[in-house]
């Protein structure tokens, strides 16, 4: 699969991993991107972090701080005019903030490069968000939260909020003397609920891949597909693992899609970056924007038919979808 990965600066510190140059038998090497799938309504979706720590099924842990992250590598689009990230006394940035809308489809940000770990399972990875759900002074000198969403319909910057500050992700493997590479895909759709007080950023729709694993699913939805809905506006891709019972539900229901991609109305394209490797359903939901990411029941349009059993390789799959 080609991966556009926007490259941080190598040799990152880890911090409490006590690993040195050469390499042994009982460590590997590993790497971590982020990505992102979509969500409606926004421009911005900044989340702003200062530790990534895992924890290997022995009880042991590491964890990479700030100083392991590129200050160029945060996005300029999610700091204030005229400011900038503080920094601790040493001239250290006190936290990454990225953009997850700038790194889409089958781009990514590398975050973590050629790090070495301890061999064997991982059986949870922590990521530190700065929220004000946990520290109400998580702002700019301009009230602008650290993590935050700029709405398109107002402008609106909104704070996302984290409960205790972290989200948990999945466990993951490290093999001696090898390097294996992941990426984070955020599926926005899924982890990000608005509420009264903002949007709350939720471990569910976050992914951690595989790199050798995983490829692009894309194709192109003809024009007019989507007549009674006048156009491509609000459709979606909805991308299911595969059903004998006919059941595909919309996103909340115990049958729900297992991602979903926007159509471009005016192309007709769409694109899944980072989907493991295997077999998929392929469906178009003409009025998918409706589709409420929490709630089931949600009376979406899935137009039939469905097209099932598509295989999934390293190479990729095109599946274009005309109604």
């Amino acid at each position: 699969m080609n991966k556009m990965l926007m490259v941080s600066a190598l040799g990152l510190a880890l911090a409490g991993c006590g690993g040195s140059d050469s390499n042994t038998s009982n460590e590997g090497t590993f790497s971590l991107a982020f990505s992102d799938a979509p969500v409606d309504g926004l421009n911005k979706v900044c989340v702003a972090f200062d530790k990534i720590t895992v924890k290997h099924n022995s009880g042991s842990e590491s964890a990479w701080s700030t100083t392991s992250f590129a200050a160029d590598q945060s996005s300029p689009g999610c700091i204030p005019n005229g400011l900038e990230i503080p920094k601790d006394a040493a001239g250290n940035p006190l936290f990454m903030v990225i953009d997850l809308l700038d790194y889409q489809g089958e781009n990514a940000l590398q975050v973590l490069s050629d790090e070495k770990l301890e061999a064997g399972q991982y059986s949870q990875m922590r990521l530190s968000v700065l929220s004000t759900w946990n520290d109400s002074s998580g702002v700019y000198t301009d009230g602008t939260p650290y993590s935050h969403v700029e709405e398109i319909a107002t402008g609106d910057k909104l704070d996302i909020r984290v409960p205790s500050g972290e989200l948990k992700l999945d466990g993951f493997d490290v093999t001696a003397n090898a390097t294996q590479a992941y990426t984070l895909e955020f599926d926005l759709r899924k982890s990000m609920v608005s509420n009264a007080h903002g949007y709350q950023l939720k471990p569910r729709g976050l992914r951690l891949v595989k790199n050798e694993n995983v490829a692009t699913l894309q194709g192109i939805v003809a024009q007019g597909s989507c007549a009674a809905e006048g156009d491509l506006t609000q459709a979606y891709a909805y991308i299911y693992q595969p059903r004998t019972d006919d059941n595909y539900g919309d996103l909340g229901s115990s049958t729900e899609p297992y991602t979903s991609a926007k159509i471009d109305s005016s192309t007709g394209k769409y694109s899944v970056g980072f989907l493991p490797l295997g077999r998929y359903d392929v469906a178009l939901a003409c009025d998918g924007a409706a589709d409420d990411p929490v709630q089931a029941g949600d009376a979406i349009n899935l137009m039939n038919p469905v097209v099932k059993d598509q295989n999934l390789t390293e190479t990729g799959l095109t599946v274009d979808l005309q109604y």
